[in-house]
């Protein structure tokens, strides 16, 4: 049914919904992108260390991306499907009118103290990894659900449906309650292998299962747009909604990323590295962020990650660079301008306090410093795991800086590999797109999908004089910051 039905008059929606922004491609069915709409997203910060955010807000955020994706629908076109990436673990409580009943917990939330062990004990890190596919992290759903058990149990109890605010989003688009296992994943209530809610935790926690969505699969229909929904974003009442992934898995499938050997490096609020990968058991044990993935005929997926490293580099553009509208352009147009090797400077963007010593340095070396820093931080997760066992037989960059010139040529001389860059900051959404397009049944699978879309791509090739001044560079990175530097001598 995927060829035939494939026409150059057939579009699809692929939405991309991040922590920094809402993203948005409108895709033919052959892989053109005729429009990309972006709206950045908003939080509040409160004291004890809580984010959080109106989720109200963001359907409002979305459904604006939507109606001027689907105000760019040329003459004679139809749109035949919509589908959602996400950077979920977000936690929202909805009532018996499906609204909200308080701000939706960010996934950034770090108001969680000794909750947690209040609620559940002496939690063993082990048996969370290999029961959620994730490691045990105290600023997703698990934890802002223990920490509402402790502080508003009343909240827990009158709630009629606890989900993340990608399920929110499905259910005002469709009515519907739905979560795929992949989205599920970041919520740390399923079991990852079964694909079921994990009844320990929600004994624990006093949560019936009938207050949580019901797990399905990635490429599901969930349902159609709602009357209410077609006035709110354009399109046309009925037009079917699919269930997504994870903004990561979603990124590489809008790549091309399928195989074990290949890997994704993934650079929005936090870097992601995401590698197709056989064995389930290989990433729990390598204490990777697991994701069904293409479950269960394909492989599994295995995730590193730089955690929220875009913010951290962002704080030292505004001290050092710029505070202005336009300062991610300055900071590129300087670290160009730099030489590789900023001139003697190392930064690790990735520390906690921001560096007080950089006021003499030059501009262009402190932006140069910035990139080549972050980049190491992201060999060093990468020379880990080849020491560990793992070939890449090919690398891919997306997102933001993927756009840019400087970033994809010092990943490609520090890593001493070509990268290869393709969608750009859009992977995501045409990933989502994508499973769109498997959902209503343009094509039958992600491999019959990408031999019939066409994306353009570009290849950067290291600089063999540049990777060497790296070589010596990460060394003495990794002597000044890390613990492994006797390692890389």
């Amino acid at each position: 049914m995927s060829g035939e039905t494939n026409q150059e008059h057939t579009y699809l929606i692929g939405l991309d919904i991040g922590t920094s922004a809402v993203k948005g491609v409108l895709m033919s069915a052959k892989g053109s992108i005729t429009s990309r709409e972006k709206s950045e997203t908003a939080y509040q910060r409160i004291d004890g260390g809580g984010v959080q955010f109106d989720v109200r807000q963001l359907y409002r955020l979305t459904v604006g991306v939507i109606r001027r994706l689907a105000g760019a629908l040329p003459r004679g076109g139809s749109i035949v499907g919509l589908s959602i990436a996400s950077a979920s673990g977000n936690t929202v409580l909805v009532d018996e009118q499906g609204e909200p009943m308080i701000p939706a917990f960010s996934w950034m939330d770090q108001r969680v103290r000794d909750e947690m062990k209040t609620v559940f004990g002496k939690l063993n890190p082990d048996e969370v990894h290999e029961t959620t596919g994730w490691p045990l992290l105290e600023s997703f759903p698990l934890a802002h659900l223990a920490w509402l058990k402790c502080h508003a149990p009343k909240l827990l109890e009158t709630s009629s449906i606890i989900c993340m605010s990608t399920d929110y989003l499905h259910f005002k688009l469709t009515g519907k309650w739905s979560i795929d296992r992949s989205t599920a994943t970041t919520f740390y209530l399923q079991d990852q292998k079964s694909a079921q809610w994990h009844s320990p935790y929600l004994q624990k926690l006093g949560i019936p299962e009938s207050k949580l969505p019901p797990i399905r699969s990635t490429g599901d229909m969930i349902g159609r747009i709602t009357s209410e929904a077609s006035a709110d974003t354009g399109l046309v009442r009925g037009t079917p909604v699919v269930l997504g992934a994870f903004d990561h898995p979603c990124a590489a499938r809008g790549s091309g990323i399928l195989d074990e050997g290949q890997l994704l490096i993934s650079c929005g609020t936090s870097w992601v590295g995401f590698m197709p990968i056989k064995d389930r058991y290989r990433s729990v044990s390598l204490r990777m962020l697991t994701d069904p993935f293409l479950q269960p005929a394909g492989p599994w997926g295995a995730m590193f990650s730089l955690p929220a490293i875009a913010s951290s580099v962002d704080a030292y553009i505004r001290k050092y660079i710029s505070d202005g509208p336009d300062r991610y352009r300055e900071f590129d147009r300087l670290a160009v301008s730099a030489g590789p090797g900023a001139g003697g400077l190392i930064i690790d963007p990735s520390a906690e306090e921001i560096s007080d010593d950089l006021a003499q340095a030059d501009k262009a070396d402190i932006a140069r410093a910035i990139m080549e820093g972050t980049v190491f931080l992201l060999k060093e997760k990468i020379d880990k795991l080849e020491a560990a066992g793992t070939c890449f037989s090919s690398v891919t960059l997306v997102g933001g800086p993927s756009e840019t010139f400087p970033w994809p040529q010092i990943v490609a001389d520090v890593l001493g590999l070509d990268i290869r860059t393709v969608n750009g900051s859009c992977a995501g959404a045409v990933g989502a797109a994508m499973v769109a397009g498997i959902g209503v049944g343009l094509y039958e699978d992600e491999q019959d999908a990408l031999k019939q879309l066409v994306f353009p791509e570009l290849i950067r090739k290291p600089d063999p004089s540049t990777a060497t001044i790296y070589e010596t560079r990460y060394r003495q990175f990794l002597n000044k910051y890390t613990t492994l530097g006797s390692d890389a001598k």
